[in-house]
């Protein structure tokens, strides 16, 4: 793997990284992690290195391509999906992921209070991650975690 072959951001956030670690992510088998703006996959490149499946939600047509470029092309990951939409729609539309890690970084400022509420509604309501089983949720709002 080379890193400067990468479309767009090269590491995770830094947050993301202590996070993933402090909750002992790292020692987690055979799950699956949902990230909704997910960018160019760099945050989901933590995870695919410790085997977990990857599902990216990104509108960006841009970000979304070097997605699967990083993912396919130069990490050679293989448990991956990346979904060209807007996260508000996909919440909506798609059923039953049972996610075990939810992420939502950076992105819920520019949403308002109404759609974030709607979205994880929704995202509960048709399953896209684990509900009351033990699932972890990251989110970023205005440099605080949630």
């Amino acid at each position: 793997m080379f890193i400067k072959n990468l479309k767009g951001f090269k590491y995770p956030d830094m947050e993301i990284v202590r996070w993933f670690f402090k909750n002992k992510l790292d020692t987690l088998k055979n799950e699956k992690v949902l990230e909704f703006a997910s960018h160019n996959g760099n945050n989901l490149s933590l995870f695919a290195n410790y085997d977990y499946e990857c599902l990216g939600v990104e509108l960006s047509k841009e970000h979304y391509e070097n997605a699967k470029y990083n993912f396919d092309g130069i990490l050679k990951y293989k448990k991956f999906k990346f979904f060209n939409e807007n996260m508000l729609d996909f919440a909506k539309n798609y059923k039953n992921l049972n996610a075990k890690v939810f992420l939502i970084p950076n992105v819920i400022n520019f949403i308002t209070k109404n759609e974030l509420k709607t979205l994880l509604l929704n995202a509960r309501k048709n399953h896209l991650y684990v509900y009351g089983g033990g699932g972890f949720f990251f989110f970023l709002f205005k440099g605080k975690k949630y």
